[in-house]
C-alpha cells in the first residue's frame, strides 16, 4: 500500500513539473524576424553575411571584417 502511495505522489509531482506557467509559452513562440544581408569588400574582395533584427540596422555603413575598409557594397 505504501508503494502505491509513493508512486501516486511521484506521478503527481511529475505532472505538476510539466505544467507550464501562464505566459511562459508565449515567450518561447515569440520569434524575432532576422534580415540576412550579404556584403563584399571592394578593396580586398572579402565576402560575408550579417543578420539584423531590423531593416534600419542593415542600412548602416558596414566595415569589412577582414581589412576594415568602409568601401563595401551589399550584394
Amino acid at each position: 500500500m505504501e508503494d502505491n502511495m509513493y508512486e501516486y505522489k511521484m506521478q503527481k509531482e511529475n505532472e505538476e513539473d510539466e505544467e507550464e506557467f501562464p505566459g511562459e509559452e508565449d515567450e518561447e513562440e515569440e520569434e524575432v524576424e532576422e534580415h540576412v544581408m550579404s556584403y563584399a569588400c571592394e578593396d580586398c574582395d572579402y565576402r560575408w553575411e550579417m543578420s539584423f533584427e531590423s531593416e534600419e540596422e542593415s542600412e548602416e555603413m558596414q566595415f569589412c571584417p577582414m581589412c576594415g575598409s568602409a568601401n563595401t557594397t551589399q550584394i
